[in-house]
């Protein structure tokens, strides 16, 4: 069977629900973990709150990074977005041959490295062995550079840096309107998914096509 994708996927607010914690840490409702940072499940992902609600400006906003980031691990202590979507995706990487690495621009926070706590959230959540990228710039260089597929992400901006400078397709998972979106930013083939489900369910038609774009050339090559 032939390689499959090359994948990155952006964490905050693509897999991890950075929001809803950021809005538990403001108003001091941070749920009790268990020794391994992980979160008690949340029966309704759509009754979540999110950090928008609180409409905060910018010093207080600023005043409540410095308090997240004293917290010890606290990027362990994130819910996912989706109950299940890394699992799915690990199954789908494995099945597939998808080689998938994850980015964040996730400053430090106090306890283990950024890279270390976002891949001990992975594993917890059923992605085994995951690489993790810490990245700062343009995501459609570093697409380039690493010759990727395919990104996903949740920031409009990064989707277009990497339609506009790389080869990669760029999934957006957006919920808002065509209209919010920077100029170009469809036109330059931006495709926008609802969900991070929608997205991986995206991830495995893009491999399809890819795969039988390959058997038909190759059965080309040899006069089949």
């Amino acid at each position: 069977m032939a390689a499959g994708l090359r994948v990155a996927i952006d964490l905050d607010g693509t897999v991890a629900d950075l929001s809803a914690e950021m809005h538990a840490v403001a108003t001091g409702r941070v749920a009790p973990r268990d020794g391994d940072g992980e979160a008690p499940e949340v029966s309704d992902v759509q009754d979540r709150p999110a950090l928008r609600d609180l409409a905060l400006s910018s010093r207080q906003l600023d005043a409540l990074w410095e308090t997240v980031l004293k917290i010890k691990d606290f990027w362990t202590t994130l819910d996912e977005m989706e109950p299940g979507a890394v699992k799915r995706l690990a199954k789908l990487a494995e099945e597939r041959r998808w080689d998938v690495l994850f980015i964040t621009t996730r400053p430090t926070s106090a306890g283990a490295t950024t890279q270390v706590q976002s891949q001990r959230w992975l594993e917890a959540r059923g992605f085994p062995r995951p690489s993790v990228y810490v990245v700062k710039g343009s995501r459609g260089k570093i697409a380039d550079a690493l010759q990727l597929d395919a990104v996903v992400d949740d920031r409009p901006e990064n989707c277009l840096d990497v339609a506009v400078e790389s080869s990669a397709r760029a999934f957006l998972v957006w919920q808002g309107s065509e209209a919010e979106l920077p100029p170009g930013a469809v036109r330059h083939g931006v495709k926008l998914v609802p969900t991070i489900g929608a997205a991986l369910d995206a991830l495995v038609e893009l491999d399809r096509q890819r795969q039988g774009g390959m058997g038909r050339s190759l059965r080309r090559l040899f006069g089949r």
